[in-house]
């Protein structure tokens, strides 16, 4: 029979595979200066340089363009500066 902390220990990554292991907010940490692309639940999107973000993945975009429907992507451009809640990501994808 196995008990709990039996489990626990299985459910732990090895050593090796923690030392190999990216977290989400390492992954965002590496995006900030860089451009990206959000896509968020409403099917906007939008893409910027990431100027910062915190624990809860809202995210501080500058140069920031909605990309349209149209196909060369190009859209408007809604603001210098835009505040994304974390609430209404999809995905977040570099493009650098």
């Amino acid at each position: 029979m196995t008990n709990s902390h039996d489990r626990a220990d299985q459910q732990l990554p090895s050593e090796e595979a923690s030392e190999c292991m990216t977290l989400p907010l390492e992954l965002i940490d590496e995006c900030v200066g860089k451009r990206l692309r959000a896509y968020l639940r409403d099917r906007h999107v939008f893409e910027g340089t990431l100027v910062g973000f915190d624990e809860l993945v809202n995210l501080v975009l500058e140069d920031v363009v909605e990309v349209g429907p149209n196909r060369d992507g190009t859209g408007t451009v809604p603001s210098k500066r835009m505040l994304l809640s974390s609430r209404t990501l999809a995905i977040l994808a570099p493009l650098e």
